[in-house]
């Protein structure tokens, strides 16, 4: 059985807007909203220029800055900074699953800090403004209202750890640590600190703690050989 709707009401008629037929005042209107359009195109034009790698004195006076986004939009986010010419860094670590029931290992590329993604650029309000404007980011991490210019001996430490990273592979061996032990970190940029273990992620031999990083306690994942039990 076919059901039919019938629809009632006055038809909908469309005429073409032509320019003679205007009043002054409509077209006052239509030009006053162009100018506000084109304004609003130029000064997010110029706040984007602020943030850029070749703006003047960004090779002496950039410094790195921490914008906040979905997990698993890094480097989707960074590739559109990239293209507007806006520096950025999304560390990425290199992860292999064991051959499990006849499946071969696969190889797994995962940014290092899900959620955040570095971007440098010269310190202004402006600059920081064109960060957002230009991409997908949620916000920029620091306190009342003041992005948190990160150390430039920890972004060091930072790089030069990734960089150390080595190919990690699935482990089976039994779990030295459980959430709520006191730990000490031995190795990284963060060697010596010590924190509490909030999660264990056995299948990846990996747990997550906070350190004090961005401004504030951050939650972070570190492997387990690189940590020691605290006495």
């Amino acid at each position: 059985m076919t059901m039919q709707h019938k629809i009632t009401g006055k038809k909908i008629s469309y005429k073409p807007m032509i320019a003679s037929d205007l009043t002054n005042s409509e077209r006052r209107r239509i030009d006053d909203g162009k100018v506000k359009a084109e304004r609003a195109r130029n000064a997010h034009h110029n706040l984007v220029r602020m943030a850029r790698k070749d703006v003047v004195g960004f090779d002496s006076r950039a410094r790195w800055i921490v914008g906040t986004c979905r997990s698993g939009t890094e480097q989707a986010i960074g590739e559109e900074l990239k293209e507007q010419r806006i520096k950025t860094w999304c560390p990425l670590e290199h992860f292999r699953t064991r051959p499990r029931r006849g499946l071969k290992p696969v190889d797994i590329f995962r940014p290092f800090f899900r959620g955040y993604l570095f971007v440098q650029v010269v310190p202004c309000h402006e600059a920081f403004a064109g960060v957002l404007c230009a991409s997908r980011l949620n916000s920029l991490m620091g306190r009342d209202g003041e992005p948190f210019l990160m150390p430039p001996k920890l972004m060091d430490a930072l790089m030069l750890s990734v960089q150390k990273n080595d190919l990690k592979q699935d482990d089976e061996r039994p779990l030295p640590v459980h959430k709520g032990d006191r730990i000490t970190i031995r190795s990284g940029p963060f060697v010596d600190f010590q924190t509490t273990v909030r999660k264990v992620i056995g299948e990846r031999w990996k747990l997550q703690a906070e350190v004090n990083i961005f401004g504030r306690m951050t939650p972070i994942e570190l492997d387990i050989d690189s940590v020691a039990l605290s006495p």
